[in-house]
């Protein structure tokens, strides 16, 4: 029985964002990766970034208590209890979910429409 040692690395875009920094876990652990804003943004979502492909949608969110799937959402869980909080739970770690992540948020409908984050920079989590 071999373990696997997988690496995340997170990054936040949009608005003032805390987001769970980078985390090593081992195959078939569960993790779960926070966002947090304070700019009382109703629209929130979980993207992903596998080495060598372009950003995909794992979760959003249109306000407390209402987060959708996105295009790549199995093996992951999204949970937003209030306005502020989004989490993404990944219920068992496989090398597939090595990735990095990014957590946005956004005032308008733009997340509705998978293009909150076009044109916007990207910078280290806090």
């Amino acid at each position: 029985n071999t373990k696997k040692t997988l690496c995340f690395v997170t990054l936040n875009i949009l608005s003032e964002i805390t987001q769970t920094s980078g985390l090593v876990l081992k195959e078939d652990e569960k993790a779960t990766l926070t966002c947090s804003q304070n700019d009382n943004h109703n629209y929130m979502c979980w993207y992903l970034q596998q080495p060598g492909k372009g950003l995909q949608l794992v979760y959003y969110s249109i306000g407390a208590n209402q987060q959708q799937e996105g295009d790549i959402h199995t093996g992951y869980k999204a949970n937003r209890l209030n306005l502020s909080d989004f989490y993404l739970n990944i219920l068992s770690v496989k090398m597939n979910h090595s990735a990095v992540y990014f957590c946005a948020s956004s005032l308008d409908t733009a997340l509705q429409s998978h293009l909150c984050c076009q044109g916007v920079g990207t910078r280290e989590a806090k």
